[in-house]
């Protein structure tokens, strides 16, 4: 009787730890879980935006674990920062030496950044920020080194067709054309190192509508469209900008510059 009490006992006290490594270290333990996720800061401020769709944008990505904060907060405190991947989705005209000196940091360090749609056209007067978002959008007339350069254009309500160029790079992977109705933008200047991965059909669109390249330490990808709740409930949207994300946090590919080197995508 004895001997069937103690082996009772020692089953009793080896079940928790069978159960706790059967195959998941997360299960039962959701912050392991959460540790998984890319977390990520989605930048707003400067545009309005449909807040419930966009919101829901994120919340629908299975890898994602998303933050929201207004602009002028985002960047105040870059020690304490705790996100892989900052998303732009702002539109501000200025930007403080402050806050550059901060999302430059952030640079340093690797942070990966996805810019959406009118991120673009942020910080409009920071010639830095056009070499992170990897092109200038004109907001008014202007002249770069002798040429000019007329404002920007865009068109609402249009369907647009977007094409990845480069199929096999991770932020693409899986994608065939698909068409959005959405916003085109159109004259916006190129910086001379990104990798056009997407473009866009349409007479009101700039042809170059998404890109990839590194900036400092930080994977960079903009993604043009992303207007509104016609793109943020779009099934292929929502995986471009999931696999966007995934990619800056350096979950996916290689970085672009090693690419170069080795002709890999």
């Amino acid at each position: 009787m004895k001997i069937r009490v103690a082996l009772l006992a020692l089953l009793v006290s080896v079940l928790p730890c069978v159960s706790g490594v059967a195959g998941d270290d997360t299960v039962g333990n959701p912050s392991a879980a959460a540790a998984q996720k890319v977390r990520v800061l989605v930048v707003t401020g400067g545009h309005g935006y449909d807040e419930e769709p966009f919101e829901g944008l994120f919340r629908s990505m299975p890898s994602v674990e998303a933050t929201f904060k207004p602009v002028n907060r985002a960047f105040r405190d870059p020690d304490k920062w705790q996100w892989d991947v900052m998303v732009l989705y702002h539109m501000p005209p200025t930007i403080s030496e402050q806050d550059q000196a901060a999302l430059l940091s952030l640079l340093d360090r690797g942070v990966g950044v996805v810019g959406l749609h009118h991120a673009i056209a942020a910080w409009n007067k920071w010639p830095e920020y056009w070499k992170i978002i990897g092109a200038r959008y004109f907001l008014e007339d202007a002249e770069e080194d002798g040429k000019p350069w007329p404002r920007s254009t865009y068109q609402h309500d249009a369907d647009i067709i977007y094409r990845p160029v480069k199929p096999e790079h991770p932020v693409t992977a899986g994608l065939d054309a698909f068409t959005l109705h959405d916003e085109t933008y159109k004259g916006y200047r190129m910086e001379p190192d990104v990798e056009v991965i997407l473009e866009a059909e349409h007479e009101a669109a700039q042809r170059e509508a998404g890109w990839v390249h590194q900036y400092r330490k930080s994977r960079v990808c903009y993604i043009q469209p992303g207007h509104g709740p016609s793109c943020f409930g779009d099934a292929n949207y929502r995986k471009l900008v999931e696999q966007a994300i995934l990619w800056a946090a350096g979950r996916t590919g290689s970085n672009p510059k090693e690419e170069a080197r080795t002709g890999e995508k």
